[in-house]
């Protein structure tokens, strides 16, 4: 039986791609904002690839804080990548220098993407068209907000906050098909909703994360029973 998720469509590629800019146009805004320079604001985007681990940064500079503290706190929220990456590591086999890549530009997006469609080649494929359009757009985004300075205003004020999630949702909705992908987001939602009035920022979603260990106990198969098409 064919566990596989179904395959991205163009027009979901198209939307994480538009959503990566705005947020991308966003984060950039924010950035000048606290007045960043803007070689700084352009590196973090394409060398640190988070943009919530910008606009950390960004809230503790903007509140009055020093700079080892916003980079402290950036990096907690960021450090939900490497439990992402940890998670990928034997889906698929690759060269070093993909794994390098891949755990430079890893992304929730991304993983759900590659759970969803199953372990070796097509997961793999679907991790990187995920990853090839939401990088290049938060790259654009990133360089566009650049050049239009604050023009965008507060992002929440116009419903940019919810571009990500939103997007992310869209690419999950595939993990339904299979047994332990589906674990894996009913435990992870539960648990995420349940932390997020009383944690800070980004650690909701890092302890999330762990549910990928939880779901390692359910069968990576479908929810239909074999029958003979199936054979």
């Amino acid at each position: 039986m064919s566990t596989s998720a179904p395959g991205l469509r163009l027009t979901d590629l198209t939307a994480l791609w538009l959503a990566s800019v705005m947020i991308g146009i966003a984060v950039s805004s924010v950035m000048t904002e606290i007045d960043t320079p803007a070689v700084i604001t352009m590196l973090a985007a394409v060398l640190w690839f988070s943009g919530t681990g910008e606009l950390a940064y960004a809230a503790v500079i903007g509140a009055g804080g020093g700079l080892a503290p916003a980079v402290v706190s950036a990096l907690l929220v960021s450090s939900r990548f490497g439990l992402l990456a940890m998670s990928m590591a034997r889906k698929w086999d690759a060269p070093w220098w993909e794994r390098v890549a891949m755990g430079h530009i890893i992304g929730e997006a991304q993983v759900a993407a590659a759970l969803a469609a199953g372990d070796g080649p097509p997961g793999r494929r679907a991790y990187w068209r995920v990853a090839t359009a939401m990088s290049t757009g938060w790259f654009v985004g990133s360089a566009v907000g650049l050049a239009l300075g604050n023009v965008v205003g507060d992002p929440r004020a116009i419903g940019l906050d919810a571009l990500f999630p939103a997007s992310l949702v869209s690419v999950v909705v595939g993990a339904r098909t299979r047994r332990d992908s589906s674990a894996a987001v009913a435990l992870g939602a539960v648990t995420a909703i349940a932390l997020t009035p009383f944690a800070p920022p980004g650690v909701p979603i890092l302890v999330a994360a762990g549910a990928a260990v939880v779901a390692l106990a359910f069968p990576p198969t479908g929810w239909r029973r074999t029958t003979a098409a199936d054979r």
